[in-house]
């Protein structure tokens, strides 16, 4: 994962885990409930949240005697997330998440909304529950974060003159959001100073950023995966990102990309379609842009770093390696 190579962190994420579970219900351990709650814990990602979380704590004077309270937000903010993920396959319909059954593919559309909104109220009943009134608030804003993006980003699917602004106001909430709030959390939490906190928020800004950014390329990178079609899913479900936005700012692409466009709402691209949107992109110099983009985010975040506090040069030097060296894919070239 992205960022155990700090190894003591590979430990609190464990601890990270227990918490997790310890926070479930005996009651919901049991039939269906318990089958599906078993499926959403073991389709768990990588843990970039709760990391960034704990990584920002470690640079606070009261990481340690907080320790507990710590790995208990970052539970409920892998939770939320999670949740998060199980309502979006539902909205997209999708069969497989990192090559296993979604949970609405398994049990069904019904199930799959209960168990989302199942794990988001545990979520609540604990905020109350141990009194984490400024950490919960903003993750309650979060939730309302994300909910906001997925429908600003439903209301842009397959609109050929969708902006910049309104891609990125799209995934601030759907990604963005969650990685500013996870990082003040750990400031916060940690003992922090406002203005510390403020900046860490910020570095989380332009990771999220980063980390969205990455995920759109990787649906036009040169994978070996077959047919052509199981790739360019974004584009094909209607989402269009930087490097389709970049090649509709140019006049003369609009009217080939909006064609496509419309043959991707029919459901009617072939794979020729699909490299044509390759070759329109790269004409139009929409990889090489988007590239820059990433790399200005990540640019920032290693300028922020250097203005957080240097007690902590240890964890600070890794993240800064971690983040220099988080490679963008390899996409289609003329």
């Amino acid at each position: 994962m992205f960022f155990t190579a700090l190894p003591e962190l590979k430990t609190e994420l464990s601890h990270v885990s227990s918490d997790m579970e310890a926070m479930l219900p005996e009651n919901w351990l049991t039939g269906t409930v318990g089958e599906i709650i078993t499926d959403v814990m073991n389709s768990r990602g990588k843990g970039v949240r709760p990391s960034l979380l704990l990584l920002m704590a470690k640079l606070g004077p009261n990481y340690l005697q907080n320790q507990q309270r710590l790995f208990r937000l970052s539970s409920l903010a892998e939770f939320i997330h999670m949740a998060s993920l199980i309502h979006d396959d539902i909205v997209d319909d999708s069969v497989l998440r990192r090559g296993n059954p979604t949970i609405q593919a398994k049990y069904g559309k019904d199930m799959a909304v209960y168990a989302g909104d199942l794990i988001l109220s545990q979520t609540l009943l604990i905020i109350l529950r141990d009194n984490l009134r400024d950490s919960g608030m903003l993750l309650a804003q979060t939730i309302q974060d994300m909910c906001k993006g997925e429908i600003n980003q439903a209301a842009c699917r397959y609109k050929f003159d969708v902006t910049q602004d309104e891609y990125y106001k799209n995934i601030y909430g759907k990604t963005t959001s969650m990685f500013v709030t996870v990082c003040k959390i750990g400031g916060l939490e940690s003992g922090c100073s406002p203005d510390i906190v403020e900046l860490m928020g910020k570095i989380g800004l332009h990771l999220g950023y980063l980390f969205q950014i990455r995920d759109d390329l990787l649906d036009f990178s040169l994978q070996d995966m077959g047919d052509a079609k199981s790739m360019r899913l974004d584009f094909q479900e209607g989402v269009l990102t930087l490097p389709v936005i970049y090649t509709l700012e140019l006049p003369q692409y609009q009217e080939p990309m909006k064609e496509l466009i419309e043959k991707a709402r029919s459901g009617i691209l072939s794979n020729e379609d699909l490299s044509m949107l390759d070759n329109l992109i790269m004409q139009a110099k929409g990889f090489e842009k988007t590239i820059k983009k990433a790399e200005a985010h990540r640019d920032e975040v290693l300028s922020m770093l250097k203005q957080l506090p240097q007690s902590e040069k240890k964890v600070l030097n890794l993240i800064s390696s971690l983040i220099s060296k988080l490679t963008l894919p390899k996409l289609p070239q003329n």
